[in-house]
């Protein structure tokens, strides 16, 4: 199948196209500008795999959770390329992303994975993860305080995002059980596009719900006087 995977739902920003079973990919750091990095990096990768729009048959988007901004953004270039074309969309998590890469980098298991959602908050999810098969959500996706993320009753975790660099005393001791640094930071769009091919549901462009989370408002806690 060929598709275009994009991500702009925290500071990276990237993009990653597969094309007659050939692969093109940008990820850039950036914090911010994604609205003026996005569609130069779509047309180099098109441009480097000799293909055109055309040639597309699906899109790809990190649906969040992360920054408004940012979610906004990719959800809505995404939207726009897919009714241009006519082609479904399929939204994926941007925790299930990193959980994916972090099973493929240290092995299968549950992966807890925190992105710094500021305020004194991450957004929190666990997944369970197989080789072969989608990430399982078995810890909704929230954003909190990283005090208040769920106990976890296992022998092992792996972990997975900036929350964990951010928070990683408070995370450790709030799940309460041994935790193995997968390495992974940010959502990439190659692994958003590996998830879209492996199965991830499709919708129409126009039925891309982004995901922000910030309906559930984090609190930070209150210093003692």
């Amino acid at each position: 199948m060929n598709l275009l995977a994009l991500d702009t739902a925290t500071e990276a920003c990237s993009v990653a196209a597969r094309i007659n079973g050939r692969w093109a990919q940008r990820f850039v750091d950036l914090g911010r500008g994604h609205t003026d990095a996005l569609m130069p990096m779509i047309h180099e990768v098109m441009e480097e795999l000799g293909a055109g729009f055309g040639d597309l048959e699906r899109l790809a988007v990190g649906r969040g959770p992360g920054a408004f901004t940012g979610v906004r953004i990719g959800v809505a270039c995404a939207q726009g390329l897919a009714q241009g074309l006519g082609v479904p969309v399929a939204p994926v998590s941007n925790l299930a992303a990193m959980a994916w890469v972090a099973a493929a980098e240290r092995g299968d298991g549950l992966v807890a994975v925190a992105i710094d959602a500021r305020a004194g908050g991450v957004y929190f999810g666990g997944f369970d993860t197989a080789a072969g098969r989608l990430p399982e959500p078995v810890i909704a996706e929230r954003v909190c305080p990283p005090e208040q993320v769920p106990l976890i009753d296992r022998p092992r975790i792996l972990t997975a995002g900036t929350g964990w660099t951010r928070h990683p005393e408070v995370l450790a001791e709030a799940v309460g059980c041994p935790t193995v640094d997968s390495g992974v930071r940010l959502p990439s769009a190659r692994a958003i596009a590996e998830l879209a091919l492996l199965g991830a549901p499709t919708v129409a462009a126009a039925d891309v719900e982004p995901v922000y989370l910030r309906d559930q408002v984090v609190h930070a806690p209150k210093a003692k006087a």
